[in-house]
């Protein structure tokens, strides 16, 4: 058995390093915490692009989210199988088989509220090509842009003009607005709050506008993991979080004041120690932990507070550790410093429950794009 801090793993030499873990009960903390955040799960529509599991997203349901956001079509086919009553695909489409295949899903779950986003004519004609062809009825939002200059529309005329078109096209149901602010990530709450209002202020100035002119404005859904709750706490809006169901050691440091745990941790063994040098070398190589983050804030170890990731090629991940060193063979537990990247480099992960015995294993279902 080890432990480290408030994790448990019975028998780990059960288990192949490096591996994916994930503890139940953290899990379930997290997703109550979000619910009791923002009034209820009923004013979220949750990421799935960090968990990527069918299993994750029933556990969501069963606990009060009934609403998600998905990036790939894989994630939508996904949390339309979980029981979701709410989808977004949340990617424009450019590709007239993705289309295609938007379409079938929304006509195989006519129950469910399924809307695909557009913030160029081009994204629109696709989707109103696909909708005459079909002769089939399709939800679209406006992607609105933020500041960040990835996806959407800027607020203003042209985008007045494109929610027109999809106002008029018979086929196309006008179904409101999404906005991403990712790159508001700001660690004081202040200014994180501060520019989320900014935001909230003009969705609220251009739904207004937008349904004086006689189109209606039937959803808002915006904000990620850093500004979610102030979206989601405004009447009319979703606010849409990912990174909660997990969390990882950059949206600890990041975001102290959220009240969410790490939930997904990487079981790794030493492979070898050079005392001399004051480092280990573990299993922990860019194929087992994102590595997307400068170096040093891809991976911590709890229990090392010292520990730096000095070193990492696919298969190695060299630690300085001040003190003693562990010795060859022993088991470490690693929090990565960005789990959604991580959480793609495993097939499915490790299901620990509360006295550390492996209980289920849950497959990464949208691991793949398609």
């Amino acid at each position: 058995m080890i432990t480290c801090q408030n994790y448990c793993v019975a028998d780990p030499d059960a288990l192949e390093t490096p591996a994916m873990l994930l503890f139940r009960d953290v899990i379930d903390y997290n997703i109550k915490s979000v619910c009791e955040l923002v009034g209820g799960g009923r004013n979220l529509m949750a990421h799935v692009k960090t968990h990527k599991s069918e299993a994750v997203a029933r556990r969501q349901v069963e606990l009060g989210i009934h609403g998600f956001k998905c990036a790939t079509l894989k994630e939508l086919e996904m949390v339309l199988q979980a029981g979701a009553r709410k989808a977004i695909l949340s990617y424009p489409q450019v590709q007239e088989i993705k289309v295609e295949r938007f379409c079938d899903l929304a006509s195989s779950y006519p129950d469910v509220w399924i809307a695909a986003i557009v913030s160029s004519p081009f994204h629109l004609n696709l989707l109103a090509a696909a909708a005459a062809r079909r002769e089939q009825s399709l939800r679209v939002m406006l992607d609105l842009d933020a500041g960040m200059h990835r996806t959407g529309i800027g607020f203003g005329p042209d985008a007045t003009k494109l929610y027109r078109e999809i106002d008029a096209h018979p086929l196309l149901e006008p179904s409101g607005f999404h906005l991403y602010d990712g790159h508001e990530n700001y660690s004081d709450v202040i200014q994180r709050e501060a520019a989320a209002q900014r935001h909230i202020k003009s969705l609220q100035e251009f739904r207004q506008q937008t349904e004086a002119a006689g189109m209606p404005v039937p959803c808002v859904v915006a904000g990620g993991s850093w500004s979610f709750p102030y979206y989601a706490r405004t009447g009319g809006m979703y606010g849409s979080p990912g990174t909660f169901i997990y969390w990882d050691a950059g949206n600890s440091k990041g975001m102290p004041d959220m009240p969410f745990r790490c939930a997904a941790l990487i079981l790794t063994q030493v492979v070898d120690r050079y005392p001399a040098a004051g480092t280990i070398t573990t299993d922990l190589g860019y194929k087992g932990v994102s590595s997307d983050l400068l170096l040093e804030e891809r991976a911590c170890l709890p229990g090392h507070a010292t520990a730096e990731l000095v070193l990492q090629s696919e298969e190695h991940g060299v630690f300085r550790i001040s003190g003693e060193l562990p010795p060859v063979g022993d088991y470490l537990l690693a929090v990565p410093g960005h789990i959604c990247p991580t959480t793609i480099r495993y097939p499915g992960s490790h299901v620990i429950d509360a006295a550390g015995e492996v209980v289920d294993y849950y497959l990464h279902t949208a691991r793949d794009r398609l």
